[in-house]
């Protein structure tokens, strides 16, 4: 896959074109200021509404591609750390609700009267096709997403499955942080991010008696398979 320049019309990252990787059911795999990359993910309801979670800054002929899906009606910012283009992609999409953390709300609250919901609370909608769960225990204002038709969890920094690859130093700072050829937590979650780890421990447990089988992570590849028991075995090896 080719990906846009990094001068181009202002795009400050490159990224890949979109990808379905289910039914109604899209990815857009892209750079950032790290070398972990970032994904954006979109989701198409049977009623035609548009989800776009993890935003980021696309190139005309891709908002375009988005805006022909339907009505685009929700905008993610999934945690603390991923609003860099929240404002930018509710700017082309002036209809579009948006969910956010609330220390971002905060900052921003221009944005009040087109917040649907703060990733501190759960949320359903409507067709009961997309469930919200806000992250207890950590520090970090995170919202899991589950698409409930293609059983596909999208979760933002709560798991990594970024694959060993480059320069000695790098694979082993990977590794010693349990991130490298595995879908599962941080030790940097363990040690610096989470407040109560009963907290946590009792939320992966509700994640994990979803049984999704699929598990679309932002930073590092998509797991396919059992999910459920990927993100059981996953955290129990880590917080033993």
């Amino acid at each position: 896959m080719t990906e846009t320049s990094t001068t181009l019309d202002g795009i400050p990252y490159p990224y890949s074109p979109p990808r379905e990787i289910a039914p109604s059911l899209w990815v857009l795999d892209g750079t950032w200021s790290n070398s972990l990359g970032r994904r954006m993910t979109v989701v198409r309801l049977r009623n035609n509404e548009v989800w776009i979670h993890n935003a980021m800054r696309l190139l005309p002929e891709d908002l375009k591609w988005l805006a022909s899906l339907g009505f685009v009606r929700g905008i993610i910012a999934p945690n603390t750390w991923h609003t860099s283009d929240l404002l930018w992609m509710a700017e082309q999409f002036p209809q579009a609700q948006i969910a956010c953390p609330p220390s971002f709300l905060q900052r921003h609250p221009q944005i009040q009267e087109r917040t649907l919901f703060t990733s501190d609370v759960s949320y359903v909608t409507p067709c009961r096709e997309l469930e919200f769960f806000p992250v207890p225990g950590v520090r970090f204002e995170e919202s899991i997403v589950f698409h409930t038709l293609t059983r596909s969890l999208i979760v933002c920094d709560l798991m990594m499955n970024v694959k060993l690859d480059g320069a000695w130093l790098k694979r082993t700072l990977y590794k010693l942080n349990n991130m490298g050829d595995c879908c599962a937590p941080s030790r940097f979650l363990k040690w610096g991010l989470t407040r109560n780890q009963k907290e946590l421990l009792a939320f992966v447990e509700q994640l994990a008696d979803l049984n999704p089988k699929r598990l679309i992570v932002n930073h590092g590849e998509i797991f396919e398979g059992e999910g459920g028991n990927q993100i059981r075995t996953s955290f129990a090896s880590l917080f033993h």
